[in-house]
């Protein structure tokens, strides 16, 4: 029994030990990090720019009419093609051969609806001009069939394969060419067919259903005012107040995109295209902690306080992790602003 009785009270005097070097820990105070314990609050803060297109994600409803088609005025046996259904025609390329003769893509703005002669005019002429001028080649865009568009003209055929002692002197054949509406179209389906006659109609391939106008659904509220652009895919186009593309340059392009082929093919109804409604010249927003602002108002103004000087009303334009974007009523460039604001001071 002493024994047992000597083992216990060993066991109580550790226990009591224990218990009584727990409540040292407990009561007495643990050193902060020294790192923590130095730091202090931060009470102003340096203020950025950045740049801001207001961007706003929206649904632009598609107004289509029919299928438009890739035609050519010569005749004979397909000998090669470069269509693909899905795949791109661009302009200046080779879309097929006809008798072994290249008929090439132009996006010449009004189709080549005739042989141009040295000093024919016309819109035709004006069309070809801005396309090889595109391409890379230097003419003045006149509207006059002078001889700088000539040899340029020229020089496109025979880099395409047609031989230079083939073409006239003081002519641009109309029928080497077949009008594409944009410089690069998705093709919808290919019809001509290699070692087959062309048809009668002269179709090499058809294109997706012609845009003639793009509206957005609705236009988004609290919008900030200033010239707009509509970004679809690549096709970056203006966009008037009301929210309607019109330019025809601008619907030929969005039409030319992929996206605009696979929802006019899906579609059941109107077509329609995801797209970003934004500035054409974005503005340049103060950036500021959102603790430095005060008084926000339902209008979307706000007080803010310089490091020095009186409180400054702000329009508050939006806000992203942790950060509020802000102009001042007369784009003035604020300085440091103090993020524990006296909230008692009035800015308006």
């Amino acid at each position: 029994m002493r024994g047992w009785s000597g083992t216990l009270v060993a066991l109580g005097v550790l226990v009591v030990a224990a218990l009584a070097a727990v409540a040292v820990v407990v009561v007495l105070p643990v050193d902060p990090p020294a790192s923590l314990a130095s730091a202090t609050p931060v009470r102003v803060a340096p203020v950025t720019e950045r740049s801001d297109p207001d961007a706003r994600q929206v649904q632009v409803a598609l107004d289509t009419g029919a299928p438009r088609s890739v035609v050519t005025q010569q005749t004979g046996i397909v000998t090669a093609s470069s269509c693909s259904t899905g795949g791109q025609l661009t302009s200046g390329s080779i879309v097929a051969r006809v008798d072994d003769g290249p008929v090439i893509a132009l996006a010449s703005g009004t189709p080549l609806w005739r042989d141009l002669h040295l000093e024919d005019r016309g819109d035709d002429v004006r069309g070809l001009q801005r396309e090889l001028t595109r391409l890379g080649w230097s003419v003045r865009e006149d509207g006059l069939l002078g001889p700088a568009t000539l040899r340029a003209a020229t020089s496109l055929l025979v880099r395409r394969g047609v031989d230079r002692a083939d073409l006239p002197e003081d002519t641009v054949p109309a029928a080497l060419f077949a009008w594409i509406p944009a410089p690069s179209v998705t093709v919808r389906s290919c019809i001509a067919v290699v070692g087959a006659p062309l048809g009668a109609e002269g179709v090499v391939a058809e294109l997706p259903a012609e845009l003639r106008s793009a509206r957005l659904g609705s236009l988004p509220a609290d919008a900030a005012l200033g010239a707009r652009v509509l970004q679809v895919g690549t096709a970056r186009v203006p966009v008037d107040e009301h929210g309607v593309v019109s330019d025809p340059a601008a619907l030929a392009e969005v039409g030319a995109l992929p996206e605009y082929e696979a929802a006019v093919a899906s579609a059941d109804g109107v077509p329609t295209l995801p797209g970003s409604w934004e500035l054409a010249e974005p503005r340049t927003v103060q950036v500021v902690p959102p603790a430095a602002l005060w008084d926000l108002t339902d209008d979307g103004h706000a007080c803010i306080a310089p490091e020095h000087g009186a409180p400054v009303d702000v329009q508050v334009l939006g806000s992203e992790l942790g950060q509020s974007f802000v102009r001042t009523l007369r784009d003035e460039r604020l300085g440091p602003v103090v993020t524990v604001p006296d909230r008692s001071r009035r800015c308006r």
